[in-house]
């Protein structure tokens, strides 16, 4: 305990002291808040810290459990002073009147106002503020300013615009991480520390005193009110009510942090005082309800790690060898031993209702030789138990709006994200279980874009804290629990798994913050050549983008209608989008130069391993399986991607970066059944279907995705054609179309495949391709000046477009 500490300090005799009377309403506050103050500024103060001590035991007292008081109205009418919020309030009386130290709380509040030292903005603000963004100012491509910031800014022929946030933010003016200079307003203009007035010692002494023990009352309240039921979903209600009754404590803590830097810097050393935690944490003694509440604590702590029972799959750990793929053929589903199981081999599938036999296991980096991301959380302060309940709350706006409140003070800020990057994957498992996953990952990203927009920061706890490893582990255990067996190919003996675009984690998008926030860290030059440079972690992320390579496969209804029309079609190109094109081309902006070349070979090597393996696992010949088609090739656009900025950008050789000629034949394959695909569609040769695989057809060439997705598999098809026999490659093209027998000589014709009606149509589908083929230049000598010449103009050619507007249209 702080106090504790204090008064140990000091030895001796001690003068007697008044003895205080019970705490009440009719109890003199400012009387005794005086004279506490006065004892403790002595240089002997031990007899007044334990004066204050004894009071705030009683004042803070845990022995009204809020959730007692919540579950019935019998009890809230029973309780001394009218209702369960009485001693509360009362509590708080007490707490603002020893943090003024007697005199006038608003007095107060107005002499630390005074002393604030902090040049950053730091507003927070929720859902649908209107806030700006600066494109010229900005680091970060996350930067936002609150209107007043703006607008006392000079941002004079700069790039802005005024937006409505979503998820919600916080004001980044002042932070010169996150936005330059000079786009400070006036007021957050860098201070000098020698204009910084020095805070008077006994202006905040009170407040180190009473502060630890208030935390403290909060966090066992948290505890008390929150039961783990046997489905392991609290009921929502439940949470509301623990949380409404908690409301005017969160709102005083809240209400400290606006008084400025010094209150956040108490605060800070309050929150994240390691031995205040531990003084006050495991002093329970005789007291029974503390006891009570410790146990719910441990019990809500068991489920935080990722190795716990209820997982199916466990990845181990394991340090790649140089030149060798970390893949190794594990068991797959009912795999529900500890990281010691993982030796064995071939399990078989002890599912028998997903079918998901075998298949390949992921190892993680060898650089994960801390286990801490999959263990049991660990709290050693105040602040990592805080956060761990407002997970386990599911984010309260209120409890969101005091952790983010505390963001301008730096030393807090580190010390947060660090906790934070400690409990992500407990945020993963919570996040899946919440019944309000739209509401809880708007108030993760709320708080995360905070962090990761930092360079500084997310270069800090990707070496300290593993975050890379850490983001990429978690995407994979997240993804691990909607995967089905892959029918495409080989339907019977494939060995590859898909994401299920039917499960709710695709179809809404609950994935959303987690991959926002690894986008967020790939925006950093220093984070991203970090990942670009561990091979573990490449090998890692390539199996995480095969679980989306052939999802949503579609299969040609040759008889009947399909009587369901399944929309998972929205899930599938959502999720390739956000999490596997966008950290692609987040990747794709730090390989621009010739220094950088060996990233790009890291990466074209990694997903030529994977490819193979993918090839292998749904048991590849020489063509696919007739009547199928998937839209979803991410793993062929990041070999093509990165094989484009190599020639392009990095001065590499083609052939350097090519595999051999049946690789390439390998390669060639899907990308041409698409485009085959495409015109069947377009033939009506899919309208048993419904208009879904219309919209599928769609969607790929629309111009959100068209950059993610056809253009690279166009790309990827030039590449082939340049590189294998043309006969080869025509031959291909015409038998993929089944066009073959309309190109004979003969008078006559017989084509088994296709009905006469459909003949013609095809035939003018692979002769366009065969023209797009040779005319699109996007990828084969055309500058970026060029092609964003090219997209302005087809989009302007539509109707007239704003900048802002035109910006968000290109895809480039």
């Amino acid at each position: 305990m702080a106090a504790a500490a204090a008064a140990a300090a000091v030895g001796g005799p001690q003068p007697p002291q008044p003895e205080l009377p019970a705490p009440g309403l009719a109890l003199d506050k400012a009387a005794t808040a005086a004279h506490l103050k006065a004892a403790l500024s002595r240089p002997d103060n031990r007899a007044g810290a334990e004066e204050l001590q004894a009071l705030l035991e009683r004042v803070l007292s845990a022995e009204r459990p809020l959730a007692a008081a919540a579950d019935s109205e019998e009890a809230a009418a029973a309780s001394s002073g009218g209702g369960p919020g009485a001693a509360e309030e009362e509590a708080l009386e007490w707490c603002k009147c020893l943090l003024a130290g007697g005199g006038g709380y608003d007095e107060f509040c107005a002499a630390v106002r005074a002393y604030d030292p902090a040049a950053l903005c730091g507003l927070v603000w929720t859902a649908n503020f209107v806030a700006y963004r600066c494109r010229t100012c900005g680091i970060s491509p996350c930067m936002s300013l609150c209107a007043e910031c703006f607008h006392q800014g000079d941002h004079t022929g700069h790039d802005f615009n005024m937006f409505r946030s979503q998820a919600g933010g916080a004001c980044d003016c002042g932070d010169s991480n996150v936005m330059r200079e000079s786009g400070f307003c006036k007021r957050h203009q860098i201070k000098s520390s020698s204009n910084i007035p020095c805070v008077p010692k006994d202006l905040l002494m009170m407040s180190e005193f009473v502060l630890p023990r208030f935390i403290f009352c909060l966090i066992q309240y948290l505890r008390e009110g929150y039961s783990e039921p046997a489905a392991d979903v609290p009921s929502e209600k439940d949470l509301n009510k623990v949380l409404q009754l908690l409301e005017p404590q969160i709102s005083f803590l809240e209400d400290l942090t606006k008084m400025g830097g010094a209150m956040r810097s108490v605060l800070t050393q309050v929150l994240t005082n390691q031995q205040n935690y531990k003084d006050l944490t495991s002093g329970l003694g005789e007291n029974s309800c503390a006891k009570k509440s410790h146990e719910k604590y441990l019990i809500a702590l068991k489920s935080s790690g990722l190795t716990y029972p209820e997982d199916k799959l466990v990845y181990g750990i394991q340090e790649p060898s140089a030149g060798t793929s970390t893949l190794a053929v594990q068991g797959f589903a009912g795999a529900t031993g500890t990281l010691g199981q993982l030796d064995s081999s071939d399990e078989e599938d002890q599912d028998g209702s997903q079918g998901l036999g075998k298949r390949k296991r992921v190892k993680l980096s060898g650089n994960t030789k801390d286990q801490s991301i999959m263990d049991v959380l660990k709290h050693k302060s105040f602040l990592e138990e805080l956060l761990f309940w407002t997970i386990k709350y599911e984010f309260p706006q209120k409890m969101v709006t005091f952790l983010l409140n505390m963001l301008p003070d730096q030393e807090y800020k580190v010390a947060f994200t660090k906790t934070f990057v400690q409990h992500y994957a407990f945020i993963m498992k919570t996040l899946k279980k919440s019944h309000e996953s739209d509401t809880m990952s708007n108030r993760i990203v709320h708080i995360s874009v905070q962090l990761f927009s930092n360079e500084e920061l997310a270069r800090q706890v990707t070496e300290e804290c593993q975050l890379l490893d850490i983001m990429v582990t978690v995407l994979l255990y997240m993804m691990e629990s909607c995967l089905i067996k892959s029918e495409l190919q080989d339907e019977e003996n494939s060995l590859h798994v898909v994401v299920n675009c039917g499960e709710a984690l695709l179809k809404n998008n609950t994935y959303w913050p987690l991959v926002s926030d690894f986008i967020n860290i790939l925006s950093h030059q220093s984070v991203a050549k970090r990942f670009l440079e561990d091979h573990g972690l490449l090998v890692t992320w390539m199996n995480f983008v095969s679980f989306f390579q052939g999802m949503n496969l579609n299969k040609r209804e040759l008889n009947e209608h399909v009587e369901f029309e399944s929309q998972t079609y929205y899930a599938a190109f959502a999720a390739e989008l956000e999490a596997c094109a966008q950290p692609m081309w987040g990747l794709l902006s730090h390989c621009k130069v010739r220094e950088t070349q060996e990233y790009t070979r890291n990466v074209v090597r990694y997903c030529i391993e994977a490819l193979q393996d993918w090839f292998d696992a749904i048991n590849f010949v020489d063509e696919p399986a007739p009547n199928q088609v998937t839209f979803h090739l991410p793993l062929h656009r990041y070999y093509a991607m990165f094989l484009s900025k190599a020639v392009k950008c990095q001065e590499l050789d083609l052939d350097s970066v090519l595999p051999d000629q049946e690789m390439l034949m390998k390669l060639m394959i899907h990308p041409l059944q698409i485009q085959a695909s495409l015109a069947e569609i377009h033939s009506n040769m899919w309208v048993r279907n419904g208009l879904q695989i219309k919209g599928q057809a769609m969607t790929y060439v629309q111009s959100h995705f068209c950059n993610s997705m056809i253009d690279p598999d166009i790309y990827l098809l030039q590449v082939c054609a340049s590189r294998l026999d043309p006969d080869y490659f025509i031959s291909s093209v015409f038998e993929r179309f089944k066009v073959v027998d309309l190109l004979t000589m003969a008078s006559q014709h017989q084509n088994t495949v296709l009905d006469a009606e459909h003949e013609r149509s095809m035939l003018e589908g692979a002769l366009t391709f065969l023209v797009i083929l040779l005319s699109l230049r996007l990828h084969l000598g055309m500058s970026d000046d060029e092609i964003l010449r090219a997209e302005m103009v087809a989009q302007l050619c539509m109707n007239d477009r704003t900048h802002s507007s035109l910006l968000d249209l290109i895809s480039f």
